[in-house]
């Protein structure tokens, strides 16, 4: 059995080290399941978990700088994808979303690889915010760096890097476009999982899921 995390960020900003975090969702998934039992979109986006987290806490003190290209990005958005941005009253200070995951990382099964979609920013954001409260060498115990890799990579070698790598990952193409949401990190990371089962299938002769 073969277990990996996948994380994902939506920020307010795209300096790594001062971008307030909106939100971060994470799943831990399992390589066998590819191809014995494969995911449904439906059942990674249900199973994601997201951490939500204090714009305010996070510029008031640990000196986060929200960028204004960002923030008009995320105004322009509609309702259903703006909405994500927007605080909430249970959205937890850093401390308390380091702590949180920590805590979802001990529950977890042992991971073998962690990975994101851009090695460039989002495990930094993580990295950031970790030592902001102190916390990197915990994180390190769970998520070392040299079991980082990052998804745009994987699914560019396997294409010789002529395919999108953002491809529509199921059969079901009208599906897709009515279920997946842009700029939402459960979705994304879903997304991701869904195209490294895909090539994988693919590469052993096995069907491609429908949703």
């Amino acid at each position: 059995m073969r277990n990996d995390l996948i994380i994902d960020f939506e920020t307010f900003g795209q300096n790594q080290c001062t971008c307030p975090i909106i939100n971060m969702s994470a799943f831990v998934f399992d390589w066998e399941r590819f191809k014995v039992e494969p995911y449904t979109f439906k059942e990674l986006v249900d199973g994601a978990k997201t951490f939500k987290v204090s714009v305010k806490d996070q510029t008031k003190n640990y000196n986060y700088i929200p960028e204004k290209e960002t923030v008009q990005f995320w105004q322009d958005q509609p309702e259903n994808i703006r909405k994500n941005a927007l605080p909430e009253k249970n959205d937890l200070t850093l401390i308390e979303f380091c702590d949180n995951f920590l805590g979802y990382l001990l529950k977890s099964p042992n991971i073998n690889y962690w990975w994101s979609r851009n090695n460039g920013f989002d495990p930094m954001i993580l990295w950031t915010a970790y030592r902001k409260v102190d916390k990197k060498h915990s994180l390190d115990q769970y998520l070392p760096f040299w079991k980082l890799r990052d998804t745009k990579t994987h699914i560019d070698t396997k294409f010789d890097f002529e395919n999108s790598n953002s491809f529509i990952p199921i059969k079901d193409e009208a599906y897709w476009k009515d279920n997946f949401l842009m700029h939402n990190s459960a979705h994304d990371i879903a997304a991701d999982i869904m195209r490294l089962q895909t090539i994988y299938r693919a590469e052993n002769d096995l069907e491609i899921p429908s949703k």
